[in-house]
């Protein structure tokens, strides 16, 4: 289920990559919605931010710890980091036992850093973080156990130290992975992926049911998946705690050079963009639709009231609109249809035909 959808609100217009950031985590929020909303098992937060001031930054600031997509479970969780790749993503070993990242985009190519190293601070920001606050989140353990509990980890209540986090880095679906010299994700102690966002849900399924079927009491286990666990009870209340931390960044304002001077505001993005998430009805806002092609392109036929509703040829990354100068079109791919923009070259995933 989805605890709560943080604020996704795109930025300035102007600012290209921080827009097409944004694009690959609706992207990814919009592949989580669809799949887990009415999943009693998953929970799902959204763009979760966490400032801790007892992990303090190298500077005496508060630590901040910001996750793109975490999904809880009772035997874990998975931090899914989204990015934005609109040709090819290289990763390969760099010799020290850690993966180094490049990418490419109009023919040149750049490093940038680890997004496994980068989730995997995240999590452990989360583990110290959820840990101090255990006898507020965890149940204590049943009665005779109690005291070798408050041996072992110094309290009658459950910790999160052995708490199993996976890395999931998704790949914008557009984009393309390749992996030099073979290279692969960890396994040990639980299994980490980096595939594109379509396929992200999917991994999550299968871990989530492979943890659940090792937690049987009654199977020897026989690697670290179903080990640690926490009741129904303590997930919601962990995650519940999550939700309350949340602080939203506070956005600088520019000081005006005099007095008398109308404060700048930043430039606000075109009203014109196509909202973000599912599609649905524009006559009766159903969201059960079947795509379609005809004369004029590609478009959804509603199965509630008939009425078809034209896939939009607006960029919700740079704004722009279909124009024979920059086109934006519509393509489709086997089940799939994306939106390919001319002008900033940002492919985006708009639809997957359901099957019926």
């Amino acid at each position: 289920m989805i605890l709560k959808p943080f604020d996704l609100t795109p930025p300035p217009a102007g600012d290209l990559r921080r827009v097409a950031g944004h694009a690959a985590e609706s992207q990814m929020a919009f592949y989580l919605q669809r799949d887990f909303a009415k999943d009693p098992h998953l929970f799902v937060l959204n763009n979760l931010r966490i400032v801790d001031p007892d992990q303090p930054e190298f500077d005496g600031a508060p630590g901040v710890c910001q996750v793109d997509h975490l999904v809880m479970h009772r035997w874990g969780v998975f931090i899914v980091e989204s990015k934005s790749v609109t040709d090819e993503v290289s990763i390969r070993d760099d010799g020290h036992g850690g993966d180094e990242w490049t990418r490419r985009f109009r023919g040149r190519e750049q490093g940038f850093e680890s997004p496994i190293q980068q989730a995997r601070r995240q999590g452990e920001f989360l583990r110290t973080l959820l840990d101090r606050h255990r006898e507020s989140l965890r149940s204590r353990a049943p009665v005779g156990l109690r005291q070798v509990s408050k041996v072992l980890r110094g309290s009658e209540h459950g910790g999160y130290k052995n708490m199993p986090i996976q890395v999931i880095v998704a790949i914008s679906a557009s984009g393309k992975i390749r992996r030099v010299n073979r290279w692969c994700e960890a396994t040990e102690p639980f299994c980490d992926f980096v595939v594109k966002a379509d396929n992200v849900c999917e991994n999550i399924r299968a871990e989530f049911r492979r943890h659940k079927s090792a937690s049987n009491p009654l199977k020897t286990p026989v690697d670290q998946y179903g080990v640690w666990g926490m009741s129904g009870e303590d997930l919601q209340r962990t995650a519940d705690f999550l939700v309350a931390r949340h602080t939203a960044p506070v956005e600088p304002r520019v000081v005006p050079a005099t007095p008398s001077a109308p404060l700048s505001t930043p430039t606000p993005a075109p009203q014109s963009l196509p909202p973000l998430g599912p599609p649905s009805c524009k006559a009766c806002a159903s969201p059960d639709l079947d795509a379609m092609s005809g004369r004029y392109g590609y478009y959804w036929k509603c199965r509630a009231c008939g009425v078809n509703t034209g896939m939009p040829r607006i960029c919700s990354v740079c704004g722009a609109a279909h124009s024979r100068a920059a086109p934006v079109n519509i393509a489709k791919e086997r089940d799939a249809y994306f939106r390919k923009c001319s002008a900033c070259g940002i492919d985006e995933k708009i639809w997957t035909q359901p099957l019926r």
